[in-house]
């Protein structure tokens, strides 16, 4: 028997169910020790066991990979976490599991069809990844920069790589369904909890992240609570991918008619976000979705629907009595506003801040362009003294994503960057009309636009 003949045993539903259950419980043990216990590894190894043990038996692993990426990256710290030591430093709980996973992945795909990598975007991924463990290991041996502060940008790179990797091996209709499903329930939780988050104010934190009254240029809005929690992009993601199904007519009108209210929530947790690139970029990804589809006898009706529908859910939350709406609509608008204003306001607005930031990477670009100066590794002074920013990331971080690859990882960063990118979008761009299942397509869509 040939390995291709081979068949994997039926997968028990309760098997399935089981593990997700248990999954919620020890996300949900997370959040509601996070503040009151000081060590929680017993009770909570125990749980983890179940999981790994109940996922094997499932089978379904490339789900649990993005369910642990997808938690890890919303409302939790990764440092929240048990840790396991190992020679390097540690390793936490949820990085041992995803491994775990992938080496089964792995395995199961070895011995069934003998596909390991998948072709088109499964190259630049790999490259990505292997680049970004080479400016791991050379920023920790060849720069001395300690373990844990590559490690992190290294875990960052290598989980949005397994992200597209994990989303590049659904195939079925019912892996598709549980990505758009389990990616709206994520989208909406976060939002529902930042909605909880600000009419609690920012005395009491119920999510991790950035929970602080809101300052635009100066200006202070005390009544206003800005939530930055780092789920913040599935809010963005999740909501274009809802938008493209329902534009597009991509599910029949029982299921289509629940899109439109977890549209409103998840738009209403992204607005309180207060972060006005993802404003622009919803309303740059709309349009961008209304050139890509040339089908005008669905499209426009049901855009001009939606346009209306949101119009008439600005108009309610700014006339809410427990969302102080004379505050935020000032605010929104305040907000809004000050992206024209930002060149004669530019040292007042956080606008500088990256500005500056943009011009110590380019210095050290022009110093390193082919190797980088390596992950983890300081690229400039702490020149916003001792605030929170630069406690936390201590000269580090970059805003401007395409400067940090450069800077990070060089040439070959870029490189095997843009060719995921460019790869990506001429599959999507050229051949979204050629999917025959409707669904696919929306997702594929909504998932390109943004």
């Amino acid at each position: 028997m040939s390995v291709n003949e081979i068949v994997l045993p039926v997968r028990k539903p309760r098997s399935h169910l089981l593990t997700l259950f248990l999954g919620m419980v020890f996300f949900g043990l997370v959040f509601y020790f996070r503040n009151s216990l000081d060590d929680f590894s017993q009770p909570f190894a125990l749980v983890f066991i179940g999981i790994i043990t109940l996922a094997f038996i499932s089978g379904r692993y490339e789900t649990y990979i993005l369910l642990l990426l997808i938690a890890t990256s919303t409302v939790f710290d990764l440092q929240e976490f048990g840790t396991v030591p190992i020679q390097i430093g540690d390793l936490f709980l949820t990085d041992l599991l995803i491994i775990i996973l992938l080496l089964a992945q792995v395995l199961k795909r070895v011995t069934v069809n003998m596909i390991l990598i998948p072709k088109h975007l499964g190259y630049p991924i790999l490259t990505i990844i292997l680049v970004a463990i080479f400016s791991f290991v050379y920023a920790t041996m060849g720069l001395n920069v300690s373990t844990f502060k590559a490690g992190i940008e290294l875990r960052i790179i290598i989980y949005l790589s397994i992200f597209f990797l994990v989303y590049h091996y659904i195939k079925t209709p019912r892996q598709l369904h549980t990505l758009l499903v389990g990616s709206a329930l994520v989208a909406l939780i976060v939002s529902g909890m930042i909605l909880a988050q600000y009419v609690l104010g920012n005395n009491v934190s119920i999510v991790f992240g950035r929970v602080e009254i809101l300052s635009t240029q100066h200006k202070k809005f005390s009544d206003i609570t800005r939530v930055m929690v780092p789920g913040s992009s599935v809010i963005f993601f999740t909501l274009n991918t809802l938008i493209a199904v329902y534009v597009l007519k991509a599910l029949k009108n029982r299921s289509r008619s629940l899109i439109l209210p977890a549209i409103a929530v998840i738009s209403f947790g992204l607005i309180l976000t207060f972060t006005r690139i993802y404003w622009v970029m919803v309303l740059g990804a709309t349009i961008l979705l209304l050139f890509m589809a040339h089908r005008r006898a669905i499209v426009y009706p049901r855009m001009t629907f939606l346009v209306i529908g949101a119009a008439a859910g600005v108009v309610l939350i700014l006339q809410s009595s427990v969302l102080n709406s004379t505050v935020i609509k000032e605010a929104m608008i305040n907000r809004s506003i000050s992206i024209l204003k930002a060149p004669r306001k530019f040292r007042e607005d956080t606008l500088f801040m990256r500005y500056l930031e943009s011009r110590y990477a380019w210095e050290k670009i022009l110093e390193n362009p082919f190797l980088g100066i390596g992950l983890g590794n300081a690229y400039r002074p702490k020149i916003f003294g001792n605030s929170n920013y630069e406690r936390n990331v201590g000269g580090t971080s970059v805003h401007n994503g395409y400067l940090a690859t450069q800077l990070k990882m060089g040439i070959m960063g870029t490189v095997a960057f843009f060719w995921l990118m460019i790869a990506f979008f001429y599959r999507v761009f050229k051949r979204w009309k050629d999917i025959k299942e409707p669904l696919y397509q929306a997702v594929v869509v909504g998932i390109a636009i943004s």
